[in-house]
């Protein structure tokens, strides 16, 4: 496979799920609008003035970022399960490496927090704003339902605030595998069809009507799932050879679509930058996924144009290997850095606080890499001994099976 593109040289059987460097750089890109928006777009800068606190408030659409995680989860992972769907180890090996891949490095973190609590509540007890009630969030976290139990005290919020979209992953993982191993193409696609439809009208039902006030439409996997569908529906799509085609034969107009969706984004940024309205729950999730999805087909398709370029830079590429762990720990290192040493929520007004927000932000990409290269890289490589071939498991160590294509060193998706 070369490093070009995805459809350099193509296996036989039609597997195309080969090594795609560009997608790399695509997660360090979703990665990256999401620390915009913490560390820029969300903390007060009001006393900048009106229109430099605008145009810094304009960051806070990167939270959009998740949505290319989706897209992209959508795409790798149903592509992953495309490939091995006849494979006699199919439902093992998928579930064993997500495993490997997902849950340490969380578990972790999530005990973590429960022995901070604890230290807490023995030695600072009624302080520092924790309480016993903290550690009811414990099982919620280690269940993966944070995005269906969302309420929870502030230290918590802090701490685990971005993870209810890990939860959608992980739902996700639960109902993809089934429905490719078990309907017929052609159902499949119509189903994926159907939720990029419906997605919209269940958002605005939970919006107006059902959970008026809450963060459901925003936070439940089926509200969610139009992104994930639209990732899955491309991997189908680039799975057939007279697709791949068309769309290298017609990169001018993918181009063009991909401007008409860049200029709805700019259309919709005013209410995108406060993503809990009627327009972003109904056309403004729809058309990021759509946006982002047609930014994915650019890059993968035309691998000698500029975008394909910009996302095979190395610094977009480290940061997609570490971004699972910075997503995991980039807000509330932020949060707990501008508490200790300025005492305050974080701001963006004044040398100190950039300083700090600056400190917090190279001590996560610092522990994200450490976690990357002695943590998580060897995990992973044991999660893919496990094969969905005819054997029950491959060497340990071996490196990863063309069926996981770019999922080796892939962070699994997050949202802020």
């Amino acid at each position: 496979m070369s490093s070009t593109g995805i459809g350099a040289k193509e296996p036989a059987g039609g597997n195309v799920s080969g090594r795609i460097p560009e997608l790399d750089g695509l997660r360090g890109l979703a990665i990256l609008l999401v620390i915009l928006c913490h560390y820029v777009g969300n903390p007060d800068h009001a006393p900048l003035g009106y229109f430099v606190h605008r145009y810094l408030l304009s960051f806070t659409v990167g939270w959009s970022g998740v949505d290319l995680f989706f897209v992209l989860s959508g795409f790798l992972i149903g592509g992953i399960l495309l490939d091995a769907r006849d494979t006699p180890h199919y439902f093992r090996a998928f579930y064993m490496r997500r495993v490997f891949r997902i849950l340490p490095i969380y578990y972790l973190w999530t005990i973590l927090f429960a022995a901070t609590v604890i230290a807490a509540l023995v030695f600072f007890p009624g302080r520092l704003g924790i309480s016993s009630s903290d550690l009811l969030r414990v099982p919620v976290q280690l269940l993966f339902l944070q995005n269906i139990f969302i309420g929870m005290p502030h230290f918590t919020w802090s701490w685990f605030v971005v993870t209810w979209s890990l939860a959608i992953e992980e739902q996700f993982y639960l109902l993809a595998p089934p429905l490719i191993r078990f309907l017929s193409l052609r159902r499949f696609v119509i189903a994926l069809a159907a939720t990029v439809v419906l997605a919209p009208v269940l958002r605005f039902m939970l919006f107006r009507y059902w959970a008026p006030g809450t963060y459901l439409c925003a936070y439940l996997m089926p509200c969610r799932a139009d992104s994930l569908s639209c990732g899955m529906l491309l991997a189908v799509a680039w799975r057939h050879g007279r697709f791949r085609e068309f769309i290298r034969g017609h990169a001018a107009l993918l181009q063009r679509v991909l401007l008409v969706g860049f200029m709805g984004v700019g259309g919709l940024l005013w209410w995108l930058v406060h993503p809990i309205n009627a327009v972003t729950v109904t056309i403004g999730y729809t058309w990021l996924a759509l946006f982002y999805s047609t930014l994915l087909l650019t890059v993968v398709s035309q691998p000698a144009g500029p975008l394909a370029d910009a996302m095979r830079r190395p610094f977009l590429g480290w940061l997609g290997g570490i971004s699972y762990c910075v997503y995991l720990l980039h807000d509330a290192f932020n949060f707990f850095a501008h508490s200790i040493f300025l005492h305050a929520e974080p701001r963006l007004y004044t040398l100190r606080q950039l300083a700090v927000s600056v400190f917090a932000l190279l001590a996560t990409l610092g522990t994200a890499s450490l976690s990357w290269r002695f943590f998580e890289k060897p995990l992973i490589r044991r999660g893919h001994s496990y094969s969905y071939g005819e054997h029950t498991v491959e060497s340990a160590g071996a490196p990863p099976s063309v069926l996981e294509g770019g999922d080796f060193s892939s962070p699994e998706v997050a949202h802020p």
